[in-house]
């Protein structure tokens, strides 16, 4: 068997030039010795940056998890009607742990709490800290407006409770739920002598497509009451007083 030796020709300064691979680690190595520090303080501000988050979420998780246990530790002396209990674990969770849903939630039920107690304006307080925290969660929506609405109404400020069951209306995922907060703006519009306002609720009420009959029912009854109060020609009615706070 016979070999045949080819002999390497050597690459002039000219084919180095040219040859695409050997340009590019030229290349890369110019950037490299201009730019090295640079680029190694960018990847590290890169590196901290992605450690910081990882650990910010982490810690996060962990504060949102130690919350919702203490939570429902909490909701079973709301449970117990040991309020005082209860309001002391649910105040330590709003202190210890800002900005986590618990936290949110932990302010519904101090408003229920200080409700139950007949402390109205408390309740008031508590439910729009809650609403403020609330951000797309829905259900804490539904659950702060409703009782924000109630404490209103039992305060005596039955404009703004009007308001506020206006608004937990529009959050109705079926005309019952939203019959039912119209029900309640009627009444509320009823109690602060705004009449007129109030029929066209109930009526609203009446045209929903798809709600039940009781509903329907309750509107009737609430048009018929107020048209039998209604002040006749000349006379003027006078609105419901509220407490001022």
């Amino acid at each position: 068997m016979t070999t045949r030796l080819v002999k390497h020709q050597k690459l002039t300064k000219r084919q180095i030039k040219e040859d695409p691979l050997v340009t590019a680690a030229f290349r890369g190595t110019q950037v490299w010795e201009q730019h090295g520090n640079r680029i190694l303080l960018g990847v590290g501000a890169v590196v901290l940056v992605v450690l910081l988050v990882f650990f910010v979420s982490r810690t996060r998780a962990q504060s949102e998890e130690r919350a919702e246990g203490d939570l429902f530790r909490a909701e079973i002396s709301v449970a117990q009607t040991d309020y005082a209990t209860a309001t002391q674990m649910l105040k330590e969770i709003v202190d210890s742990a800002p900005g986590t849903k618990a936290a949110a939630k932990a302010m519904v039920y101090l408003g229920d709490v200080t409700a139950a107690q007949g402390k109205a304006a408390e309740a008031v307080s508590w439910y729009r800290r809650a609403l403020a925290k609330a951000g797309r969660d829905e259900d804490l929506k539904v659950a702060g407006l409703h009782g924000l609405a109630a404490a209103l109404e039992d305060r005596g400020d039955f404009t703004q409770a009007a308001a506020s069951y206006a608004d937990l209306a529009k959050l109705g995922e079926n005309d019952n739920q939203r019959g039912r907060a119209m029900l309640a703006e009627a009444r509320s519009l009823a109690k602060a002598g705004q009449t007129q306002k109030a029929i066209a609720v109930y009526k609203e009420v009446q045209r929903l497509p798809v709600v039940d009959q009781t509903l329907i029912n309750t509107a009737g009854v609430g048009i018929g009451e107020l048209s039998a109060s209604s002040p006749g020609p000349g006379e003027t009615q006078h609105p419901a007083s509220s407490p001022t706070p």
